[in-house]
């Protein structure tokens, strides 16, 4: 969809795991879905608008668009399991790209 073989993405979003970089940070799906809306988009402002609805819907769904917090790494409290936070991001992405 994205104009990339499924090897070139996953080579692309490796350094987003663990909330990018390992640092806890944004949370990995949501970066990788960025870099999709721009692949696809081909269009800055568009695709900016489309990840503020994505991470909006994220933060609504989830209570974080942050990994430490969505882990508990903090609070001991898991907010999403990674695995669905994919699920999600991806969710919301497809939304996006109807």
């Amino acid at each position: 969809m994205a104009g990339a073989d499924e090897e070139m993405m996953y080579r692309v979003a490796g350094a987003f795991g663990v909330g990018m970089g390992n640092m806890e940070g944004t949370c990995g799906a949501l970066v990788g879905a960025g870099i999709v809306l721009g692949m696809a988009m081909n269009d800055r402002v568009a695709s900016m608008q489309a990840m503020r609805r994505v991470m909006t819907k994220f933060r609504s769904r989830n209570g974080s668009t942050c990994c430490k917090d969505l882990k508990g790494v903090e609070t001991r409290c898991v907010l999403r399991e990674c695995n669905d936070c994919v699920a999600d991001a991806a969710e919301f992405l497809e939304e996006e790209l109807g």
